[in-house]
């Protein structure tokens, strides 16, 4: 460096020392949470809290506005569905849009209608608890945690081919498929999404299903419940490390902004949830009534319980199970935690709950998940996807059924 290039840095040094002033600043509470939230040992604890208490709001929220808003309105609705109901009379058609009526009355956790059930789950069942996900995510997006939350579960999620942003996807899951379907969107390459989507549809089972394990499994103590949730989580772990293995591709690094923690302009958080809610209205719930509206179809024709038929050397013998859980089973395609709720009777013991718990939460989407999952994926993916699914679950609950 020349003498005159010496003096210049120099002449900059005194400029800077005259218009600057250092001075030592401690970190505010809001800062010394947020550099929290991201290290290990204090950030998953965090995050745990965090989870924990944002079910907790979700639960409070969705099962609020099943309770007040949606239940009421489709009491309403009963009696021009029973009047159709009248005039269709029995038959092929009725089978199809009212389904099969419970004691006379129409059910709409059982009676399976295009026009009762199917309208019933993606408006009264689903879209309380998308509202919810959707609002408290959209409050921990701008509040400046879910970027944390991202970063700090980055490196496990790497082991299974995703980056962390890909948690928002599970998340949503937990609260319903469809929504957690929809949202593997922010993920970058094909490659995320498939894997991304097969893990939520097997191991990840959403809040009306883990309610009724509970009331399956539960009475039998902390042990069984700790058994399938467990198993849940290492079929998560093992198979998207399968996955990540095989498929060829990589898993792009996560490059996201790290904000700092503040209070969201309620503005524009409520403009973004009814972004999201519309979304849902116009891309998930068109494919959910058309996938109820042709599982109804293959039930009127017979073909559903025909499928039940060949199943139950397979359900009795490798799963163990009784053969009154065939049906479950062949339920499960159209409602998880109703097909659970079928297995209450048959009075299973300890490891046949178990079993049945695990194998109907991975063995395949409810129908309105499958709907939205084949419209997400493509025909050919979600073929693969399937398979996977139907493997998976078999292998699973048959080494569950020699374990137990």
């Amino acid at each position: 460096m020349s003498v005159n290039d010496e003096q210049r840095w120099v002449e900059i040094g005194r400029i800077v020392s005259q218009v600057q002033t250092v001075t030592h600043r401690h970190h505010t509470f809001l800062e010394k949470i947020g550099d929290a939230s991201i290290k290990p040992l204090t950030g998953f604890p965090i995050a745990i809290v965090v989870l924990l208490f944002t079910f907790q709001i979700i639960r409070f929220i969705g099962e609020g506005l099943i309770g007040y808003v949606f239940e009421p309105i489709f009491d309403i609705y009963t009696p021009l569905a029973m009047k159709l109901s009248e005039l269709l009379g029995p038959g092929f058609v009725h089978d199809v849009l009212i389904g099969t009526l419970i004691e006379g009355e129409i059910d709409y956790g059982q009676s399976m209608g295009l026009l009762t059930t199917g309208l019933f789950v993606p408006f009264a069942m689903v879209l309380p608890y998308v509202f919810a996900f959707y609002l408290v995510l959209s409050f921990l997006e701008d509040c400046g945690y879910l970027p944390r939350l991202a970063v700090l579960i980055d490196s496990l999620m790497h082991k299974i081919g995703l980056h962390g942003l890909a948690i928002v996807s599970f998340l949503l899951g937990l609260g319903c498929n469809v929504p957690g379907a929809l949202s593997t969107r922010v993920l970058e390459t094909r490659r995320q999404v498939f894997i991304a989507a097969t893990l939520m549809a097997i191991a990840v089972p959403c809040m009306a299903q883990i309610a009724m394990i509970v009331g399956l499994v539960g009475r039998y103590g902390a042990e069984g419940l700790g058994i399938v949730l467990f198993t849940l989580f290492m079929v998560w772990m093992i198979l998207g490390y399968l996955l990540n293995k095989i498929l060829k591709g990589e898993s792009p690094e996560i490059f996201m902004e790290i904000p700092p923690y503040r209070i969201p302009y309620w503005g524009a958080l409520l403009k973004k949830l009814w972004m999201r809610i519309r979304f849902f209205l116009r891309e998930a719930v068109p494919y959910v009534l058309l996938g109820v509206f042709i599982v109804n179809i293959l039930y009127a024709l017979g073909i559903i319980e025909h499928m039940g038929k060949i199943a139950a050397p397979i359900v009795v013998g490798l799963l163990g199970l009784p053969m009154g859980a065939v049906a479950a089973l062949v339920v499960g395609f159209l409602r998880k935690d109703v097909a659970i709720g079928m297995l209450l009777p048959l009075g299973l013991t300890m490891p046949q709950a178990i079993v049945a718990s695990v194998v109907l939460a991975m063995y395949f989407p409810c129908v309105a998940t499958f709907a939205t999952l084949t419209k997400e994926l493509g025909i050919v993916d979600m073929a693969k996807s399937t398979v996977i699914m139907i493997a998976s679950a078999l292998l699973v609950g048959g080494l569950l059924n020699l374990i137990l």
